[in-house]
């Protein structure tokens, strides 16, 4: 009797932990528990964004594992407190209690550490897939026009963001989600200069954008071609939702604000693509894309 008044606050704090340990492993594993049956039959196309929303779930988990750690230390610290104040069984030196009480606060500044670390990085994938959703969105227009828009496509250790494929040809659009400055001059923050080598924005210039939708556009091309049998084309293009695209020289691949898209996807000299090959390109990519699997009831 003597002991478990001795521990009953340690015994406490561990039951309470197990507590919230237990929720977040049911919370978990509630996801692949079989309830009833489905009533889909076939898995779904990937959404815009497929891949940093999945991300996002995951840091939100984190997230709560680093709250639940950040609120129970400190009970951890008041339950060995008070046993070792009121309990002879557990009376700690002064050296040992202010080695325990260091390294209680180490490990609460490195769980507030992960916290920042993991909202900055929840912001910045936030920010990446709202963008996807906005040209997801514009792109999904050119289905009206006979267009077939793909999203997320995987790419083994990569993801095209979008994939379009019509009569003009077979397009890889990397999205670009960047925030804005907030000067006076809201017309100048909203701008980005385009010189056919690199893109200029407010606050700095990126070459890497360009550079990677090129990288996709080729992979695309190459798969393509062993896929269907044949050399397809695939035409690189960089998105910037949000963006107004002043060119200020020629060359280069397309930069363009998502609601202009209509303007590079037109045939100019007649339809590049036959609806055959139309036919065959879609079938391939509705194959890697149709992979997003129903949630059991």
């Amino acid at each position: 009797m003597n002991f478990l008044l001795a521990y009953f606050p340690i015994i406490l704090f561990f039951g309470i932990f197990a507590i919230f340990a237990s929720v977040l492993y049911l919370l978990r594993k509630s996801r692949q528990i079989k309830g009833h049956r489905s009533p889909f039959k076939d898995n779904f196309l990937r959404s815009p964004g497929e891949s940093l929303n999945r991300q996002i779930m995951e840091i939100n988990d984190r997230l709560t594992e680093n709250l639940v750690l950040l609120i129970t230390m400190p009970i951890l610290f008041y339950a060995t407190y008070i046993s070792s104040l009121h309990f002879g069984n557990l009376k700690l030196s002064t050296s040992t209690f202010t080695i325990y009480i260091i390294a209680g606060i180490g490990f609460i500044a490195y769980c507030l550490f992960k916290l920042i670390k993991l909202l900055k990085l929840r912001r910045s994938y936030r920010l990446g897939y709202e963008g996807e959703i906005a040209v997801g969105q514009e792109l999904n227009q050119l289905m009206r026009d006979g267009y077939y828009v793909y999203h997320d496509f995987p790419a083994g250790k990569f993801n095209i963001d979008h994939i379009v494929v019509g009569p003009s040809g077979v397009f890889a659009v990397e999205t670009k989600a960047r925030s804005k400055p907030t000067s006076k001059d809201r017309k100048a923050d909203a701008k980005v200069k385009y010189d056919g080598k690199s893109l200029r924005f407010p606050n700095g210039t990126d070459v890497e954008s360009l550079d990677q939708a090129k990288r996709q556009a080729e992979w695309l091309s190459k798969w393509l071609r062993s896929a269907v049998g044949e050399a397809v084309r695939v035409r690189p293009v960089v998105a910037l939702p949000g963006w107004f695209v002043e060119r200020v020289a020629s060359g280069g691949i397309r930069v363009i604000n998502p609601k202009n898209f209509r303007s590079i996807a037109k045939t100019k000299d007649g339809n590049i693509l036959s609806e055959q090959m139309i036919s065959r390109i879609v079938h391939q990519l509705e194959q890697k894309c149709r992979d997003v699997e129903p949630r059991q009831s």
